[in-house]
């Protein structure tokens, strides 16, 4: 009996394990997909579309992780981005838009953030940290 017991207690917390995980996992695919949303905003804001761009092409943004909330996920724009397309491979596009990145960053004196990779071609490719992600569920 209390063998029965607890295998069905270690397969409930198993499953409450499961289940956490996934929900943390389903929190943090909204958050990258909200900072595509931005990319693509701030792009619009300085008169570009990155969906017509021609692939292979990367997004790159830099990001204050510690002033991301929901707000800016709604309505905010990063104050410096890069962008490459037509490359003829991957980590080109990556290298390039980073570099622009830094650029913008160090023309507009934006500091406190990161050139992250936001985009390659239409696929969302940042990578939240998970303390961001919990602090916006």
């Amino acid at each position: 009996m209390i063998g029965r017991l607890g295998k069905i207690l270690v397969m409930s917390l198993a499953s409450t394990l499961l289940t956490t995980d996934a929900n943390s996992d389903a929190n943090g695919d909204a958050v990258e997909m909200k900072i595509g949303d931005v990319f693509h905003r701030t792009m619009k804001h300085w008169k570009y579309s990155y969906t017509a761009l021609d692939t292979t092409k990367s997004g790159v943004a830099c990001i204050r992780w510690q002033h991301i909330d929901q707000k800016f996920l709604d309505d905010g724009i990063f104050e410096a981005i890069g962008f490459s397309y037509s490359m003829a491979k991957e980590e080109a596009a990556i290298r390039i838009a980073t570099q622009g990145c830094g650029e913008m960053a160090k023309h507009y004196e934006v500091t406190d953030c990161t050139c992250e990779v936001v985009l390659v071609d239409d696929e969302v490719r940042v990578a939240p940290p998970q303390e961001v992600i919990d602090r916006l569920q």
